[in-house]
This record gives C-alpha cells, structure tokens and sequence, in this order.
C-alpha cells in the first residue's frame, strides 16, 4: 500500500483463504471474524487490496455486486495512481466507509477476493455466472439496463427472468404469482 496504513492481518487472512475457495469452485465464506470487524477495517482492506490490483485487465462484465464493488474500487484506485504519477500530491489511497456501508458482509468479502485474484493475476475474475433474479445456471443472458447517468446496470439473467423489467416495483402482479408458483420447478 502507498504510505504505510495500517490493514488488520485477520480481515486480510478472511480474504486469502476465500481466494483459495474462489479458485476451487466453491462458494466464498464470511466468517464471524469479517462480519464483527468493524467498517472502518473492512474498508481499509478494500482500499489496501484495490491498489495492488490497480491496473487490472478488465475482461468481463461487471454482473454482481461483489463484482462491481471491485471494478469501481480497482478503477478509483487505477485512477488515484494515475494522478500520483502525475505529480498531484494525495495522501495513501484510502477509500470512505460508504464504498462498503450499502453493501452486506459477504459483498464486500467477495469484492475483496476478487481484487486479491486481479492484483495476483493481472486480470479481475469475471462475476458468477448465475441469474441475478433467480438461482438458474443455466440459458443466462447478458442484459443492460440503461440508466440516467454512468453505465448502464448489467446482469446476467436466464431466459424466464430477462424479460422482467429492471425494478420488481414495475412487475405485473399476474407475473409475479406466476414467477411464484414456478420458483420450486426453475431451481430444478
């Protein structure tokens, strides 16, 4: 990290040990240790691991939470970087406790192996490939939704679930009774 912050050793052990079950397919735990941690440690774990991993070639789209915390987090410490070279005098990249605030334990856990595999790998591992609606695997699409300002919001969603709309609040309630009754079958 630039200028010696401090980074508790349990929060960065809690990620290098999901990083081990990223890489065996597995899904990432979120131990009591990261979860009782407070926010202001947690961030300086993503603030410390985004600027190792600055830099990161960017393959995949940013389909999950955890995955665009990283990419926001890799892409503000790419640019903070940027402006050090330059010679614009900043203090050690430390990002605010709202990057992580509006996001749940294990967001921010996967966020953190995520950037850990981009600053090992040079490239930032791609989101799961599962529907962001529901729990299919399979028959996934590649869906934007276009918002008013920055990127559009981009989801991997199944077949079934694509032709939802972007907010439940504009699902017809006849669609949703449906979607109800058929969730036992679709996780089948």
């Amino acid at each position: 990290m630039t200028g010696g912050q401090d980074v508790p050793l349990a929060l960065l052990e809690v990620v290098v040990e999901g990083l081990g079950r990223y890489w065996d397919g597995a899904e990432v735990a979120v131990p009591s240790v990261w979860t009782d941690a407070t926010l202001t440690d947690r961030t300086a774990v993503l603030s410390h691991l985004a600027w190792r991993a600055r830099g990161a070639e960017i393959r995949y789209p940013a389909t999950h939470p955890a995955s665009r915390l990283a990419l926001a987090a890799e892409r503000e410490a790419w640019a903070w970087g940027v402006a050090r070279d330059a010679g614009v005098s900043l203090p050690p990249v430390r990002f605010g406790l709202y990057w992580l605030a509006r996001d749940p334990p294990g967001v921010q856990v996967e966020a953190c192996v995520r950037l850990l595999a981009a600053a090992r790998t040079g490239v930032l591992p791609a989101g799961p490939y599962r529907c962001a609606v529901c729990p299919a695997e399979r028959d996934l699409r590649l869906v934007v939704h276009a918002r008013c300002t920055g990127p559009g919001l981009q989801e991997w969603r199944c077949g079934v679930c694509a032709r939802l709309p972007a907010d439940p609040d504009a699902v017809p309630e006849s669609v949703d009774a449906l979607y109800r009754r058929n969730r036992n079958r679709h996780r089948e």
